[in-house]
């Protein structure tokens, strides 16, 4: 039977976990192609997933696919993929799909691939030219001026003036301008010098290229041991026999340093990257550069690891440990364990590389388990350079006091008269956590969050960081009248002032989400740490990872304490791998790094490993603690989370879907209902029931079972729900 004969199961975008059949229009169709289908009073996209003989609707009132495009977006491999993922995060099939199309596709815009310009004055552009233009034509007179200085983006030129595409048609009609496809040039960045492998590095790769096929390598190198230099000697293989490579990393401001790292080393080859921080456009136009080949290398957040590669040979997962690669709504998967079934179905390596592997991955090398072959980095890729050395500070005595101590001040000073960069780690952004009435004790919270709301100084707001509601700073407590509104605690706003005041003459750049929220940002951040312009960063997490800065050699650490005694059984090994990653900024060249930790707790045994780069052993003392405890990763969990804006809602749901547990024959143990930590989120009530197995078949077979009977139940129109399984936040 032709295909044009056949009725069609296409995955759309609905709630609804199972496919949609309809009939050709009278082409040929092919799995994977995108097509348009009425679907009740609107026309939505769907893929073409399957073929059937028969359906459970009558033939006659199936209804025709209204639109078929040419391009196969998904060759069965992937959909297979997709596929999986679907079952195991029991998320539906055609959400799971969608969700993966990029967004220009859905919004039925593929064809409208507009490039973005290079505008460039010709020899006739003169300001005597510019001068003769009409008055009255300002914008066109601004954009003239503008190309007098030189070539420029047309993404630049729209920042201050609107609309200018046909403004760039007159000058260039008039030979004042001439136009072409904006593009990266490799040669704007300097050639990168190779380095001489040492041994360790040597062997690491030497090992994975003898051996073919499938095979998840786990990369456990220190921090500064060169792991992405074996990343870099990897592909180059790869590339020798007409192969692609994907590398995945966890955060996008890994993306813009690793990718002009690769364009010096890679400088003949198609580089492209995926990430959020594209236009809808550009990330359209380098999926399809990966899809049909023509990238060599792709380079990408989570995400990324659903993008068809035409001829993907190996998959390298950079950072393996952060939390970053699971998604935490929608489809709730993660990237790296995609990335291993990946790996499998097309029979290809997988290099997970980090200095503090999660705790999953590292049972996953022991020899009882030996999932992952595990390969050792255990020193630094610079011969002469050290890791750095780790000491422990007070706080000061009084308690209220914000101020940094007089020797994290010493320590600061001492570095800037050598010319030398800091780097001072707080997780919190604002200026202040916590803003109290000195009189009743009342503090601002959010009405939409159960969580307080932050002090933002430099915008004079009450910002909250779950929802992001915003609210001028008010000049008296609502509750008493008190005028004497005390911010307690350090953000990153607080912590800068406090340093300008201390080093007024210092170069301060403040790192966080308020300040690196486009591309540019970020790529400034690099140039000016590099180029030697910034004496002091003060930043979030968003410094701790992957960054690469020479001339950096002290580290100093604040406000901690809160995550050493945490309610989330994952934070220890957080906060080990958090400080381990962010120490290891410090000294990663020829100059000798320290690290300054401020701390209450000195005696917490997390410190003694750390001050002794002992990852090994607080890894093996976390794993005893969650076998004895019956956690993850000696059992395996799932949350269902419901929530809706009247708590009644959410009660009679529950209510009912607990009753479900107990028509189902299953040694799966659950808890609850209980509330989460943030018990109110974005308006909604929450509540949450967490189940536990000993086996992981088991656990899906009932989820699956359980799922299906609530999906029945008429409370459900009522709430929102959602199912996280292998869950990393309680």
């Amino acid at each position: 039977m032709k295909s044009s004969e056949k009725i069609i199961n296409v995955a759309l975008n609905v709630p609804v976990n199972e496919l949609f059949d309809y009939l050709s229009n009278g082409e040929d169709i092919q799995i994977g192609q995108y097509v348009k289908v009425p679907f009740g009073r609107r026309n939505l996209i769907g893929i073409v997933y399957s073929f059937a003989s028969s359906s459970k609707v009558e033939k006659n009132k199936l209804k025709k696919i209204s639109y078929i495009d040419s391009e196969v977006l998904f060759d069965k491999r992937l959909l297979k993929l997709l596929s999986f993922v679907s079952s195991y995060y029991h998320y539906p099939i055609g959400q799971t799909i969608m969700s993966v199309v990029p967004a220009r596709i859905k919004q039925d815009k593929s064809h409208i691939n507009r490039i973005e310009l290079l505008i460039q004055p010709t020899e006739t552009l003169t300001q005597e030219v510019i001068n003769a233009l009409p008055k009255r034509q300002v914008r066109l007179r601004k954009l003239a001026q503008k190309l007098l200085e030189g070539p420029i983006r047309q993404s630049n030129v729209s920042k201050t003036i609107s609309s200018p595409l046909p403004l760039i048609k007159v000058l260039e009609k008039a030979n004042l301008c001439t136009t072409l496809e904006w593009q990266l040039k490799s040669d704007s960045l300097s050639a990168e010098a190779i380095p001489k492998l040492n041994s360790e590095q040597e062997i690491v790769i030497s090992k994975i290229l003898n051996h073919n096929g499938y095979k998840a390598w786990l990369v456990h190198g220190v921090t500064g041991s060169g792991k992405t230099e074996i990343y870099l000697n990897l592909i180059e293989k790869l590339l020798k026999k007409n192969l692609q490579s994907l590398i995945l990393v966890p955060e996008i401001n890994l993306t813009p340093q690793l990718e002009s790292r690769f364009i010096r080393r890679f400088y003949d080859k198609k580089i492209v990257v995926l990430h959020s921080f594209l236009s809808d456009r550009e990330r359209l136009k380098h999926w399809q550069q990966a899809k049909s080949g023509e990238a060599d290398i792709v380079i990408g957040t989570r995400l990324a690891i659903f993008t068809p590669i035409k001829d993907l040979g190996l998959i390298i997962v950079d950072e393996e440990h952060d939390a970053s690669f699971k998604q935490q709504e929608g489809l709730r998967y993660h990237a790296r364990d995609v990335a291993l079934v990946r790996g499998k179905e097309l029979n290809i390596p997988v290099v997970m590389g980090t200095a503090t592997p999660s705790l999953e991955s590292w049972l996953n090398t022991k020899q009882t388990v030996e999932k992952f072959d595990y390969l050792r980095l255990t020193k630094r890729a610079i011969s002469e350079a050290k890791l750095p050395s780790i000491k422990l500070i007070p706080y000061a005595k009084d308690k209220y006091s914000t101020r940094l101590s007089q020797e994290l001040l010493k320590a600061i000073e001492e570095r800037i008269k050598k010319r030398q960069q800091v780097l001072i780690f707080i997780n919190r952004r604002g200026y202040a956590p916590v803003l109290v009435c000195t009189s009743c004790g009342w503090t601002p919270k959010c009405h939409r969050c159960s969580a307080k709301l932050v002090y933002h100084r430099q915008q004079n707001k009450l910002r909250c960081h779950h929802c992001d509601h915003q609210q001028v700073m008010i000049s008296q407590c609502p509750d008493c009248g008190n005028l004497d509104l005390l911010p307690l605690g350090k953000g990153t706003q607080r912590l800068e002032d406090e340093l300008e005041n201390y080093f007024p003459k210092a170069s301060i750049l403040r790192v966080d989400r308020d300040t690196m929220r486009s591309k540019k940002a970020l790529n400034d951040l690099y140039t000016k740490v590099n180029e030697g312009d910034v004496d002091i960063l003060v930043g979030t997490q968003i410094l701790s990872k992957g960054h690469d800065f020479k001339n950096l050699s002290l580290v100093i650490i604040l406000e901690i304490d809160h995550a050493l005694y945490s309610t989330n059984f994952r934070s220890t090994e957080r906060i080990f791998s958090q400080l381990t990653q962010v120490s290891g900024r410090s000294g990663r060249a020829l100059i000798e790094g320290d690290v300054l930790i401020q701390t209450n707790f000195p005696n917490h045994p997390i410190f003694h490993y750390l001050k002794n780069h002992d990852f090994s052993g607080y890894a093996d003392l976390l794993l005893e603690e969650r076998k004895q405890m019956n956690l993850i990763p000696y059992s395996y969990m799932a949350i269902l989370t419901v929530q809706a804006k009247a708590f009644s809602c959410v009660e009679e749901f529950i209510d009912k879907a607990i009753a479900e547990i107990g028509k189902i024959k299953t040694e799966v143990n659950f808890f609850g209902p209980v509330r989460p930590t943030l018990e109110r989120l974005k308006g909604f009530e929450r509540v949450q029931i967490i189940f536990q197995s000993n086996d992981r078949n088991d656990l899906h077979r009932f989820l699956g079972q359980w799922m299906n009977a609530i999906q029945n139940l008429t409370e459900i129109k009522r709430v929102k729900f959602s199912l996280d399984v292998d869950p990393i936040d309680f």
